[in-house]
């Protein structure tokens, strides 16, 4: 039997593994909209640390974090920054949201935010950018996954068959099941994605030189030594540590996941876990990328991009060149478990944001049957969408990943303005409205000036992130015009402000 068969057979067996998760899911499944969307905000610790890391890491920690070591080094260790933080968000945020959604009725980011200022403007805004930004953290997903089937199987299965039927795939588990189904798979491949890359980390590093690590870093230190320094702007490095901590946590996706915490224990926990996984997981995927380098380098496999028209088929490359077939169709069943643990809750995301925050205000006597099929009908349109465009391949992952955390990040400034209470400075919705506005435009105007190849200053000043850049335009227009404009109301203010001190600072 041919060695693709054989990688190729035990990725799909796990997937149709993962689909028998959804199916019991649904089972479970009660006929109202929060079981549907926030699993009746029973998440325990266990189920929301995995799903919650799970879904942080995606095909973009995966394939991305293997493919940048290859091409640009230690660089990427930036990630022990933001995934810091992302831990240190869950407490600083999550707690919060989850407070407030508790008592209040959250279900989405919008609601929150359109309750206290008071602005069903402000509700309809926060749905458009986060539905807009989170397109592209989808495309991301079904890249990965159409890498990973094309690379395993030879390019018997193509590209753009296997991510379009991969990502129906997962669509489809998430359709019929909703969150239940999005949790009980995420805890199912947030272990066996973490375990896979370790294995795979390790196997390469002492199979491909016999010297193991020591020798990959002397090949390197000796023929590649710019992949062992710093070669970008620390303005960049701190940019990516925002758009990677704050942006993707204000992601629908995962902003959500706070408010389905079975108590406030949880949410603590989570703070102080959270970044064990996701920091010690860039480990293996640091071994993979820099014995990728070095065995090119040594001429032991083709240059990958050349090869294989991106850094993101490091993975699926070293291993389909290296290891068995059972042993890379069990280890690449791992990384697609990133980018599907991902992929359901964005399509989840997706539908809920549209469900809740625009249908159901357009018509809010819908029943919750009819609430549910709308939602699956968003789920649809998102994997219509996302499909089509991760056909044309719009970028490297890390890129793509980064344009969607700098469009959410906009929305910081007006989440702070409404979780933390401040004696003398209020945001006011006019700020809001404003400061998302043209923090976004920014967001999507650098991104494609530097898709149109024009000077770098124009995209990039100082070295910063056009997402960075975006942000603090963001803060001072949100200063300068909560200055001048009507906060809200004192009752809106006591209502949030008041319920978070007593809750947070009580004895």
């Amino acid at each position: 039997m041919e060695a693709w068969i054989i990688s190729t057979s035990i990725i799909l067996a796990y997937i149709i593994l993962v689909g028998m998760l959804g199916v019991l899911a649904f089972r479970r499944l009660r006929v109202n909209i929060e079981d549907y969307f926030l699993i009746s905000r029973l998440a325990g610790f266990f189920v929301l640390y995995l799903t919650i890391v799970a879904t942080y890491h995606s095909a973009y920690a995966i394939l991305t974090s293997c493919g940048t070591f290859y091409g640009t080094g230690v660089f990427f260790w930036d990630a022990g920054t933001w995934t810091f933080l992302t831990g240190l968000c869950s407490y600083i945020l999550g707690y919060r949201f989850w407070i407030l959604g508790k008592k209040y009725g959250y279900m989405t980011p919008s609601d929150l935010l359109s309750d206290f200022y008071d602005s069903r403007f402000i509700g309809f805004l926060v749905a458009i950018i986060m539905a807009i930004f989170l397109v592209p953290y989808i495309v991301v997903q079904a890249m990965g996954l159409g890498y990973i089937i094309s690379v395993a199987s030879e390019n018997v299965i193509p590209y753009t068959y296997g991510m379009i039927a991969l990502s129906l795939f997962t669509a489809l588990y998430c359709l019929t099941g909703g969150l239940r189904a999005v949790y009980w798979t995420d805890v199912f491949q947030g272990i066996w994605m973490f375990v896979a890359l370790w294995v795979a980390g390790l196997f390469l590093a002492f199979t491909v030189f016999k010297g193991g690590i020591a020798e990959v870093f002397s090949i390197l230190a000796t023929e590649k030594p710019t992949l062992l320094t710093i070669n970008v702007p620390y303005t960049y490095w701190l940019s990516m540590t925002f758009v990677f901590s704050f942006g993707i946590v204000l992601q629908p996706h995962l902003w959500v996941r706070y408010y389905t915490a079975r108590d406030p224990k949880t949410l603590k926990w989570l703070g102080a876990t959270t970044p064990l996984y996701l920091m010690f997981i860039y480990i293996p995927a640091a071994l993979i990328g820099f014995t990728a380098a070095a065995a090119v380098v040594k001429g032991l496999m083709p240059e990958i991009v050349k090869t294989y028209g991106t850094v993101d088929a490091t993975l699926p490359a070293m291993l389909t060149k290296f290891a068995p077939p059972w042993f890379t169709g069990v280890l690449l069943a791992g990384a697609a478990a990133a980018a599907m643990s991902t992929m359901d809750s964005q399509f989840h995301a997706f539908s809920l944001v549209l469900t809740r925050d625009i249908y159901q205000k357009i018509n809010p006597k819908a029943s919750d049957k009819t609430l549910i099929n709308i939602g699956r009908i968003f789920i649809a349109i998102a994997f219509i969408l996302s499909a089509w465009l991760a056909i044309y391949r719009p970028g490297i992952i890390f890129d793509i990943v980064a344009f969607a955390g700098a469009g959410t990040l906009q929305l910081l400034p007006a989440t702070i303005g409404a979780i933390y209470p401040t004696r003398r400075f209020k945001v006011t919705k006019a700020a809001v409205i404003t400061g998302i506005i043209i923090g976004s435009i920014i967001v999507i105007v650098t991104e494609f000036t530097g898709r149109l190849g024009l000077p770098a200053w124009l995209y990039r000043p100082f070295g910063f992130h056009g997402g960075m850049i975006a942000f603090l335009i963001n803060i001072v227009i949100t200063f300068i015009v909560s200055l001048f404009t009507k906060p809200p109301s004192p009752e809106k203010i006591e209502k949030f402000h008041k319920l978070l001190e007593e809750e947070i600072y009580k004895k």
